[in-house]
């Protein structure tokens, strides 16, 4: 966002302000925990910055109440501020969010061109009329027609600006990620960046809301692209480790393939994974191969279910099963580590499709190595699953998009939560086993948690603990 103000020259200064770098964890006298600044604090850095416009991202819907607050504070301590919202939540419910007295611009999908033009609309004193932008309830009528696809996106993303990362303190964030803040559970890097190498999505998963912000249409970065920015982040950031979180990085074989070669012929070899998941049925042995050559750690695969009919009927995902045992036998074979990502509790599975995914997901750890990571089913805005479960009241009370929301005639939250109890518990003892008889999983394991125990000792050894219940940690190092 601030590189592409900058390519068009926009004169105004920006500032990028994010809570959470003050490192504190802070018990509230409800015994929540909270990551960051609290309110008084993030009024009093908003008020002294004094800002005409504040733009803010809402990543998740689980968090848009906590997004909504920002605002509301942004407006305690300046009125006069124009106050934006963006994100998947803000683009599904677009009116909804609108609706809300400290919101008075609604971005729905990406917002670099349309950031842009709302300032300099502004700027010039005239009314704000974007497609994809609404400043009042009839902007509606400047979207298409096409529900699914209501507004544009851009084409080509080798046009926009690599990050500007010198307006953020990069060192701040990799040292919050050393002492144990990393988003990644188990962080390999000790200067990890993330890149996105794509946007968009073709596919129709029932459950997943990237199309809200980023549209059906798949376009992406090129490997030329992607080579400057990796070189970029290694020169200036001394970046070692690359998490490629594309929701569709193997989308294209080809381009992957370039990409990977591109990472081989690099003079000092860059390590990566992809922990977002890719797909099970665009791989070969050679390409899981070159992928372990060129510096990947581990892939994670994207299965949903073990079940080939909920994956056709339930998840609307096309992928066949046996795409992925194939996958799994290349990654045993090459010695490359690979994770599964599975997904319970979704309207139309049965019992027994259920304890088939989790009994599948053992078998295959068991047989492959492959670790198996289960999610109990979110219901997002924006989602043919949000649809349906509201459409037909498949919850309790009122939907908070957190896990195991959902009811139907064939389970209950009850019964799905025994079940990953008993699949967590299953999964633990044979980690144990697994370690004991394998002496590269007990080195493994072992390099896990002494990396783990260190980061916790460098925490604590690097707090300060008030009587407030504040942990602040210290950035004199």
């Amino acid at each position: 966002m601030v590189a592409y103000l900058r390519e068009k020259r926009w004169p105004g200064d920006i500032e990028i302000y994010d809570a959470r770098l003050s490192g504190l964890i802070q018990k509230l006298s409800n015994g929540d925990l909270i990551f960051g600044d609290l309110d008084d604090v993030i009024g009093k850095h908003i008020k002294d910055s004094n800002p005409d416009v504040v733009a803010i991202s809402n990543m998740f819907s689980w968090q848009i109440d906590n997004a909504l607050q920002m605002a509301k504070t942004v407006k305690k301590v300046c009125p006069k501020s124009i106050v934006i919202i963006g994100g998947p939540h803000a683009s599904s419910f677009p009116e909804q969010t609108l609706n809300e007295d400290c919101i008075d611009y609604v971005v729905m999908g990406e917002g670099e061109e349309r950031i842009y033009e709302i300032l300099t609309t502004l700027e010039k004193g005239e009314e704000v009329s974007i497609q994809g932008v609404l400043g009042k309830i009839e902007d509606k009528k400047l979207l298409r027609k096409n529900r699914k696809a209501p507004i544009k996106f851009i084409s080509n993303l080798d046009e926009l600006p690599l990050p500007a990362y010198d307006i953020v303190d990069v060192d701040r964030y990799l040292e919050l990620q050393r002492e144990g803040f990393s988003p990644r559970p188990f962080e390999m890097g000790k200067r990890a960046f993330t890149l996105l190498t794509s946007r968009g999505c073709p596919h129709k998963c029932v459950f997943c809301s990237i199309q809200a912000t980023m549209g059906y249409k798949w376009r992406h970065h090129s490997p030329e692209n992607i080579q400057e920015h990796i070189n970029l982040i290694t020169r200036e950031y001394g970046c070692d480790y690359i998490h490629f979180e594309d929701d569709n990085f193997t989308h294209d074989p080809e381009r992957f393939d370039e990409i990977v070669e591109m990472l081989l012929q690099r003079k000092n070899k860059i390590k990566w994974d992809t922990p977002n998941g890719i797909r099970g049925d665009t791989w070969t042995f050679e390409r899981v191969k070159k992928s372990k050559e060129s510096g990947c750690q581990y892939l994670t695969v994207a299965i949903e279910s073990a079940v080939q009919s909920v994956i056709d009927k339930v998840v609307k995902k096309k992928l066949n099963l046996k795409s992925v045992k194939k996958l799994m036998e290349y990654c045993h074979d090459a010695n490359l580590r690979l994770n599964a990502f599975y997904v319970i509790g979704l309207p139309g599975e049965k019992k027994d499709d259920i304890i088939e995914t989790l009994k599948y997901a053992l078998n295959c750890y068991d047989k492959y190595n492959v670790l198996p990571v289960v999610n109990l089913v979110k219901v997002l805005p924006g989602t043919e699953l949000y649809e349906n479960v509201t459409y037909n009241h498949l919850y309790k009370d009122k939907l908070e998009f957190k896990p195991n929301e959902i009811i139907t005639k064939e389970f209950d939250q009850k019964w799905i939560t025994e079940q990953y109890v008993w699949f967590q518990r299953k999964l633990y003892k044979m980690r144990i086993i697994k370690s004991l008889k394998s002496p590269k999983e007990f080195i493994n394991s072992v390099e896990i948690a002494i990396d783990k125990l260190k980061d916790k000792l460098d925490l604590y050894k690097n707090t300060k603990h008030n009587h407030n219940g504040i942990i602040e940690v210290n950035r004199e190092k």
